[in-house]
């Protein structure tokens, strides 16, 4: 797989595997008797892939000018992640005064699936260029 190939193979693994991470989360959450669709589940996976496509394509577009920060952007991408779910997602959590365990999941089952693809295409690009 050449780094050329990057652009276009990242936002398909991560639209395909989101999809059905989604799928599987809601099918789970219906399963146990919750709302499937509940706690902002679709909003956090939208913003997970936008901001996953957004930090990759700022790495991958910056990865020979600035070789040496990409670290520093992908952990910048990270914070931003974290920021905008404290700005978007953490006030509907909180509505009850409880975070609980579904709400926690709902955020963080797909920033996990993203940081796990977004950190292997860092390492793949940092092992070529």
């Amino acid at each position: 797989m050449n780094t050329r190939s990057f652009p276009i193979i990242f936002p398909i693994l991560l639209l395909v595997g989101l999809t059905l991470l989604f799928f599987g989360h809601s099918w789970v959450l219906q399963n146990q008797g919750l709302e499937p669709y509940g706690n902002q589940l679709v909003k956090s996976y939208v913003l997970n892939v936008i901001m996953a496509c957004l930090v990759f394509f700022a790495i991958y577009f910056y990865r020979n000018k600035y070789r040496d920060l990409l670290g520093f952007f992908f952990l910048g991408g990270s914070l931003i992640k974290f920021v905008l779910f404290f700005i978007f997602l953490y006030p509907g959590y909180r509505v009850d005064g409880v975070l609980e365990r579904a709400e926690f999941l709902a955020f963080f089952v797909p920033y996990l699936f993203s940081l796990f693809l977004e950190t292997y295409f860092l390492v793949k690009l940092l092992n070529t260029v």
